[in-house]
């Protein structure tokens, strides 16, 4: 389990958010917009459902877990990876990389999603330029192997051969932009690694079936689901607080009942009128919970 925030969750980073977790990662999402964070759960159960329909899950949940967080300071204080998937707006873009920098550790790397933006501009206030890069997640996230990667003037190899290790478990592959034009695939190609990414998933599973279209050579051994089939199965090792990551979950937060936080943090969020990370409802009371 690795430890990542996604900046943005309208329909790319929720999809992003939602392909990090399905591989079993702990997700902290931050919007600006309340109304975006209050919709990411029944849009992730849409693209769950969707996926479901499509033969492209095994698992009926989501192996890691997905938290909204309404301050960015909370989101990315202890990630690993940082995920931007904002507008593509380069002013945006610029300010959330500059005020995220001094936020997150010295060793987090930091990506952004950008078709057509210059990400050595987007990046040039960001703390630590040596862990910044471009990744573009080809639409539908969930069933496309391929994400194109831009370097920036900045990138450390070491930065690269982390991200390319960290995506390939995910059963990504990495490319670089040929020319100054971002690869678009047609609904032809799309189809096509939905074939095969459901044939993967059939001869995991032992079920017979052939690979009836003919695709690029940019699979790689981990191009496989996750194997596990809990519907309730969140990482064993997590039991942190979401918000501190210091202390351990000791509390419930009502009505929702979701154990997340410790107490401290808890009392934070309920003195601040901010909601569960979980589910986004609101914190009416907070019970202390004691284990042996």
């Amino acid at each position: 389990m690795v430890k990542v925030a996604v900046l943005g969750c309208g329909i790319l980073g929720t999809k992003i958010a939602g392909c990090l977790a399905y591989h079993g990662h702990l997700v902290k999402v931050y919007d600006s917009d309340a109304r975006a964070l209050d919709a990411l759960y029944s849009n992730l159960e849409s693209d769950r459902e969707d996926l479901k329909k499509d033969g492209l899950m095994i698992q009926r949940q989501f192996l890691g877990q997905v938290l909204c967080m309404g301050r960015l300071e909370e989101a990315v204080q202890d990630a690993e990876f940082i995920f931007e998937a904002v507008v593509d707006n380069m002013e945006i873009k610029k300010d959330l990389f500059e005020r995220t920098s001094h936020l997150c550790r010295p060793s987090t790397i930091f990506v952004t999603n950008t078709l057509y933006l210059d990400v050595n501009e987007i990046v040039e206030k960001t703390a630590y330029k040596e862990q910044t890069l471009g990744l573009r997640f080809l639409h539908p996230v969930y069933a496309i192997p391929e994400v194109e990667i831009t370097m920036t003037r900045y990138t450390s190899t070491e930065v690269l051969e982390k991200v390319k290790a960290f995506l390939e478990k995910m059963g990504k592959t990495l490319f670089f932009r040929s020319g100054k034009e971002p690869l678009i695939l047609t609904p032809q190609q799309i189809e096509s690694r939905k074939i095969a990414r459901r044939e993967q998933i059939r001869r995991q599973q032992g079920l017979p079936g052939l690979l009836t279209v003919a695709l690029p050579q940019l699979g790689h051994s981990g191009n496989f689901s996750p194997a596990q089939d809990d519907e309730y199965a969140i990482p064993t090792n997590d039991r942190d607080c979401a918000i501190c990551m210091d202390r351990l979950r000791n509390c419930l937060l009502c009505p929702c009942h979701h154990m997340v936080t410790c107490n401290e943090c808890a009392k934070m969020l309920f003195n601040r009128k901010d909601y569960c990370p979980v589910c986004r409802k609101s914190i009416m009371e907070i019970i202390r919970v004691y284990t042996s």
